[in-house]
């Protein structure tokens, strides 16, 4: 990222505050590699349906979770390396985007050059976000939002981008904080194993 777009918000207060609520998150966190995924509540970006997000594990299959919102750089950057793995992979996994509140808002730690969208204050609000970052980019596994609740992202630590693998229910890869620790890489590496010794893999503890 060009240091103009960010040199002038570094060591504000926005900025602080935007990393003290991530640190929060972190260790508040209920969701931890070996454990049961914890079932958060999900909402359709069109604001019709409810779901829970074990609903989306189907039988042994591993469920790719991504965690991200379009103000977040990082995120938008890398999107399509994220969506080409859900391609290469298909055949032995499931993905699931899950949009969180922003990353970088017009009323917070705001970046220069970067997409204009205030934080959220309404679930609606949350669900243009989403359309606007799906009008961007044609996505090729589920997109859902996180209520304003904020479910998902205080069970998991997703703000502001996150990874993480489950399967059976239970968390398989717990990826570190973005967006340093956002590794697809790792992500990758994980997929391929499954697809060559998928016995192995699924028996694993």
């Amino acid at each position: 990222m060009p240091r103009e777009d960010y040199w002038d918000s570094l060591f504000t207060w926005s900025m602080f505050s935007s990393k003290r609520s991530s640190m929060l998150l972190e260790l508040q966190k209920t969701a931890s590699r070996g454990k049961i995924a914890p079932d958060s509540q999900l909402i359709s970006v069109d604001g019709k349906s409810r779901y829970r997000l074990l609903e989306f594990c189907r039988g042994n299959r591993p469920l790719v979770v991504n965690f991200g919102s379009w103000t977040c750089p990082v995120f938008r950057n890398r999107v399509n390396e994220f969506l080409s793995i859900v391609q290469e992979f298909s055949d032995v996994a499931d993905f699931l985007t899950i949009y969180i509140e922003e990353a970088h808002p017009t009323n917070g730690w705001k970046l220069e050059n970067n997409i204009t969208i205030p934080q959220h204050q309404t679930q609606e609000e949350r669900s243009s976000a989403a359309k606007l970052m799906l009008d961007s980019v044609k996505f090729n596994c589920p997109v859902v939002v996180d209520t304003m609740a904020n479910d998902a992202n205080k069970a998991y630590a997703g703000m502001p981008i996150r990874l993480y693998i489950i399967q059976r229910n239970q968390i398989q890869y717990a990826g570190g904080m973005g967006p340093t620790f956002y590794n697809l890489t790792e992500v990758r590496q994980r997929l391929q194993s499954i697809r060559i010794h998928p016995k192995t893999t699924r028996h694993r503890a």
